[in-house]
């Protein structure tokens, strides 16, 4: 299967942010790899086949993680992080903290970051119409969740960061789902890669349960899915040639099917028909392993699930909303997958020729703080 990638431009003014551009751009250089650039099946992201070899895929059935069963008092602990070697201070290697064979990309995100995502959501609220349901999805990464806490004081709170969001809309409208609590109730799971700044397929369930818990509608119960594994894979912070980032802990990626009737077409950045495409590219393989998520970046992706729940949706994201996207549209009868950095059209014309009245906005806390991805998410309206 050929892979297209659409090269995006920025097009709205700096103007506007020039109050934050230094730190924007500081933390732009340290995570510009880290919020999702070129996470595609193939390196170039054209016309290359994906191939795996047989025994890399394995499947099991997922165990219940039902959290209506919980007690309140249980869904809201937060268990500590193991630390097998307390009295290590770990070392930093090119703006990562290895420790126990794990990177951490670090997160230095302020007030005036965080303003700056919600008025670039609130502006997007008020340019798009008043029917239109707006969720805004926030995804702390991993340094944010699974850090040992003796480190927590060397990098910005993310959970404080997050929070600034949520609090500082100017625009009513806007319905938040702030990830943090579930997936810090969860933090000694595989949620987050040693070797790769995404987050892993389990973490994405639990955020996509989140989201339904908020939109009042059923999610699909992680034991009615089929859960499979594809090993072996080395991600975006492993470096072969750098000492310490040789020798991480592998990782491998999980993700989740359904036995449902489901049509998936791939169309280019300025919404023309492609060719019939896929939610799961179980190939994937290797350094492009995460490309097992909607087959890497793509500008627009929809699904037409004809057993779903009978409504549409758009889910606007970068490459964090990979594996969270195929949930959705497993639930919803019809899923517009728009990847916002290479999509080019007015996404107010869009939504209206579609007939979509609900948008999920979801974007890691590394993306929400660069300024680069906050004139990608505006240029949809400009």
């Amino acid at each position: 299967m050929g892979i297209f990638v659409h090269v995006l431009s920025s097009r709205t003014s700096m103007k506007k942010y020039f109050k934050i551009l230094f730190t924007a751009v500081f933390i732009s250089a340290l995570c510009l790899s880290g919020c999702g650039e070129n996470s595609s099946v193939s390196d170039s992201g054209k016309n290359n086949d994906i191939s795996v070899a047989s025994d890399t895929n394995t499947e099991s059935t997922a165990p219940s993680n039902d959290e209506s069963e919980k007690s309140e008092e249980e869904q809201n602990t937060i268990p500590p992080i193991e630390d097998p070697t307390p009295d290590s201070e770990g070392e930093y290697i090119n703006n990562l903290l290895v420790y126990n064979g794990v990177a951490y990309e670090q997160f230095f995100g302020n007030d005036d970051m965080a303003e700056n995502y919600a008025d670039v959501i609130s502006t997007i609220r008020n340019s798009l119409d008043d029917s239109i349901k707006i969720y805004n999805v926030l995804v702390p990464t991993h340094c944010g969740v699974t850090l040992p806490d003796k480190f927590k004081d060397t990098v910005s709170s993310q959970e404080d960061y997050l929070n600034k969001i949520t609090s500082s809309y100017s625009a009513d409208g806007i319905t938040p789902v702030n990830t943090y609590p579930i997936l810090m109730q969860h933090r000694n799971e595989y949620l987050y890669f040693n070797t790769d700044h995404h987050w892993t397929g389990r973490a994405a369930y639990y955020a996509y349960a989140d989201f339904c818990r908020t939109a009042g509608i059923d999610a699909i119960p992680m034991e009615n899915m089929t859960s499979k594994k594809i090993e072996n894979y080395r991600g975006s912070l492993a470096d072969s040639d750098v000492d310490g980032l040789n020798n991480l802990k592998e990782d491998y990626v999980e993700y989740f099917t359904v036995d449902k009737d489901i049509d998936t077409m791939l169309y280019d950045a300025d919404g023309n028909e492609m060719y019939e495409y896929s939610l799961i590219y179980e190939s994937a393989e290797g350094s492009n392993a995460y490309g097992a998520f909607l087959g890497g970046d793509q500008p627009l992706i929809v699904s037409e699930n004809h057993d779903g729940n009978g409504k549409k949706i758009a889910v606007v994201k970068e490459s964090y909303g990979n594996a969270f996207a195929p949930l959705i549209a497993y639930t919803y009868s019809e899923t517009h997958i728009i990847d916002f950095r290479y999509f080019d059209r007015n996404l107010n014309q869009y939504l209206a020729d579609n007939d979509i009245d609900e948008i999920i906005f979801i974007n890691n806390a590394m993306a929400t703080a660069t300024y680069q991805r906050c004139e990608e998410l505006l240029s949809l309206v400009s």
